[in-house]
């Protein structure tokens, strides 16, 4: 009997550790404690096992939490010029064409997007997709980005500010990107852009939730700890790639 109960518990984690982005480290380390503990279960039922494939799917999600890649550090993101080597190398990295960086105020941003916006990527669509001048705006009191170089860095008082810097960076560039590659309008926040954009945070170690307004809020890693309040450290800033 105790066979069939560990079945289900094993369900139930795998389910969680895929589908919550929350609960799924927590369900990896159970599922990882509950397969150490009950080694012989892959023995004793192996017919159970074949018909469910519980315990393959179990042995492939473990593998891939523990054998994960290591997360790629933070760039440095204090000025404009900083924010345009980041969005020049995901344009490398994604075959898509330059796209101009500029910093702006929060006014000008709020009155060329909309209240309570901090970022956008423009283009003329009346230009021919290869010759169109391509642009990515960022509020700089928001966003913590100055635009020009400077000896000082800007404050950042929280490490939430910087990974949500990090994430609207990544944001605007997944706009450039379905444009250019599928001529999508993604303003929708559409469900492959969501699944690009989470793919592409993870890379850095950002996770997150989304909010009915299909943006990315309470930012925290892997293991479900939120990026918080306290100050950001010299290889959260950058400084130290």
């Amino acid at each position: 009997m105790i066979h069939f109960e560990i079945e289900s518990i094993l369900s139930k984690l795998l389910f969680f550790s895929k589908n919550s982005a929350i609960f799924a480290p927590y369900a990896a380390k159970m599922l990882f404690f509950l397969t150490e503990k009950y080694k012989y279960y892959h023995f004793l039922v192996p017919t159970m096992a074949a018909k469910t494939g519980v315990v393959a799917s179990v042995i492939g999600t473990i593998c891939d939490f523990y054998k994960r890649p290591k997360f790629i550090l933070w760039p440095k993101a204090d000025s404009c010029s900083d924010v345009q080597a980041f969005i020049d190398a995901m344009c490398e990295e994604y075959d898509v064409p330059y796209i101009e960086v500029m910093v702006k105020s929060k006014q000008w941003v709020e009155w060329f997007v909309g209240q309570k916006a901090c970022a956008c990527a423009f283009w003329s669509e009346l230009e021919k997709k290869e010759d169109s001048v391509r642009y990515i705006a960022f509020d700089g009191e928001t966003c913590r980005i100055s635009g020009r170089d400077r000896n000082t860095p800007i404050r950042i008082d929280h490490r939430w500010q910087v990974a949500e810097k990090i994430h609207t960076i990544i944001h605007e560039f997944i706009h450039h990107y379905f444009s250019h590659h599928h001529n999508m309008d993604t303003k929708d926040h559409c469900r492959k852009f969501r699944k690009m954009e989470k793919k592409i945070n993870a890379k850095y170690g950002i996770y997150f939730i989304y909010v009915y307004t299909k943006f990315g809020k309470h930012f925290h890693n892997f293991w479900g700890w939120p990026y918080g309040y306290s100050k950001p450290t010299a290889k959260d800033r950058g400084w130290l790639v």
